[in-house]
């Protein structure tokens, strides 16, 4: 006789912010978040990724398309999913903007929301001839290209991934069936006031955040801390 097999069936819904669907999602188990440990020692940031977006795709138990996911949507997933799986409240370590006293303070997760009020698709006009259509990275593209670069080769890579074509009167350049060091290149021609505009478009993409409050427990002053992006929450 088979052993019998716990928590298979689905007991929560959300909503994917991108695709304003709703989706229902069990916890992630022990076999899952030992994944996730593994992954968190190798300090491989590829890696972590991938157990990130492993786990989410494990666990929502509908119909949807994991490659369309942007890298908000993943965030955001994997918030509320760990949130039901290891408890809705969240204890961080703050230091006081005053005495730097370290301050333990607890925050409801189900709290913490994302507005989506831009859409992808937005056209930014560089000149008369050439216009460039953007688009909201997906977490896939994130993965393929996670390494340790610093911060400003981070920063042009996550302008190329909000790109996907360049535009002119005649023709309609696909950004992901052009050469790498052709999007570099391209990127690097910018006069500052249009790598500007570009910056402002990444800068308002939906994102996961959430506003911490509280008084010092040793001086009594009031705190105000921003959390966002994954990083911040944990």
């Amino acid at each position: 006789m088979a052993l019998p097999v716990l928590n298979t069936l689905p007991k929560y819904e959300v909503n994917i912010p991108s695709m304003a669907k709703n989706v229902k999602f069990r916890p992630y188990l022990v076999k899952e978040e030992k994944v996730l440990l593994l992954a968190m020692e190798s300090k491989d940031p590829q890696q972590i990724l991938q157990s990130i977006y492993d786990t989410v795709v494990a666990c929502i138990t509908d119909e949807f398309d994991s490659k369309k996911l942007t890298t908000f949507d993943l965030e955001y997933l994997f918030l509320k999913i760990r949130s039901k799986s290891v408890g809705e409240r969240a204890p961080l370590v703050f230091t006081c903007k005053s005495c730097e006293h370290q301050n333990e303070v607890t925050f409801e997760i189900d709290d913490v929301e994302i507005k989506v009020d831009s859409k992808p698709g937005a056209k930014i006009k560089l000149t008369d001839e050439i216009a460039l259509k953007m688009k909201w990275p997906t977490y896939q593209e994130m993965i393929r290209d996670a390494t340790s670069e610093s911060q400003t080769d981070m920063a042009f890579s996550m302008i190329a991934k909000c790109i996907e074509a360049i535009q002119t009167e005649e023709e309609n350049f696909i950004i992901k069936d052009q050469p790498a060091e052709e999007i570099l290149a391209f990127l690097e021609s910018l006069t500052a006031d249009q790598y500007k505009m570009l910056t402002e478009y990444v800068e308002a993409m939906p994102q996961l955040k959430h506003e911490v409050e509280f008084d010092c427990q040793k001086c009594g002053e009031h705190n105000n801390y921003n959390l966002q992006g994954i990083n911040d929450f944990f």
